[in-house]
C-alpha cells in the first residue's frame, strides 16, 4: 500500500581543511523542517537525474561556496523520518575542497572548522560522531 510519502535521498559532505586536521560544520536555520538549529554537515537532496558526485558539487557550492574535486570517499549511510513523515535515506562522503573560504548560504546561521574533539561541545545532529570516526579512523 502506498502511503503517499516520498523517499528522499540526502547526500552530505564531510569536508576537511587543507591540513586535514579539521572539518566543516554548518548551523542549520531555526526555520528548517528537519533538525532546526542543529549543527550538521553541508548537503542536501539528490535531484532527479543527478549523480552523487553532481549532488555533492552542487550542494557544497550552494551552501558553503566551496568547489570540490572529483574524489569522494563513502563514510556512512543513515536514515530518519522527517517531522512531515517523509522517509530520508542518506549517505555521507568525504570530499576535498579547493579552499577554505566559506561563503555561507542564507539558510544557515553559522559555520565552523572544528577538530574531531570539538564536535561533542556542539548541539549537533545525532550520529555525526560516526562519520568523524570513519573519516579520522
Amino acid at each position: 500500500m502506498m502511503d503517499g510519502k516520498k523517499h528522499i535521498v540526502a547526500i552530505t559532505a564531510f569536508i576537511r581543511n587543507g591540513n586535514g586536521d579539521r572539518f566543516l560544520v554548518v548551523k542549520r536555520s531555526a526555520k528548517e523542517i528537519a533538525y532546526p538549529g542543529k549543527w550538521a554537515f553541508p548537503g542536501g537532496k539528490l535531484e532527479k537525474g543527478e549523480s552523487i558526485l553532481q549532488t555533492l558539487k552542487r550542494e557544497v557550492l550552494e551552501e558553503v561556496g566551496l568547489e570540490i574535486d572529483g574524489r569522494k570517499r563513502f563514510l556512512k549511510d543513515f536514515t530518519f523520518v522527517r517531522p512531515d513523515g517523509h522517509n530520508v535515506v542518506g549517505m555521507c562522503f568525504e570530499v576535498r575542497a579547493a579552499s577554505e573560504h566559506v561563503k555561507l548560504a542564507e539558510d544557515f546561521d553559522d559555520f565552523k572548522w572544528i577538530a574531531p574533539a570539538e564536535l561533542a561541545g556542539l548541539d549537533h545532529i545525532e550520529g555525526m560522531e560516526e562519520e568523524v570516526r570513519a573519516a579520522f579512523g
